[in-house]
């Protein structure tokens, strides 16, 4: 196992975020369209967070591969939803806006 010192190569950590960021940002938009509209809570005090990471694992353990609101698989919406609920217990911890 690599140590914390060693190198590695750095265009495949920007190649899998930009991946990873136009993935998330599909689910931001559909949540941010939501909130929008008066459906939804900001997430930083969303209390559905966990459930609905347990709501998309399902999904996609019964075959869905593309959520019907954002388009995105489902285990990208669980992954959002994931990041939120780490956002909000860490927030104060770690200085995070």
């Amino acid at each position: 196992m690599p140590s914390s010192t060693e190198q590695y190569d750095e265009s495949e950590q920007h190649q899998i975020l930009k991946i990873f960021t136009k993935m998330l940002s599909a689910v931001t938009a559909d949540g941010g369209r939501k909130r929008a509209a008066g459906e939804k809570p900001s997430w930083k005090v969303d209390p559905s967070h966990e459930a609905a990471i347990f709501s998309h694992i399902s999904a996609w353990k019964h075959g869905v591969k593309a959520d019907e609101d954002s388009g995105q698989h489902p285990l990208v919406n669980g992954a959002w939803r994931m990041l939120a609920v780490a956002w909000q217990e860490t927030r104060d911890l770690e200085g995070l806006i």
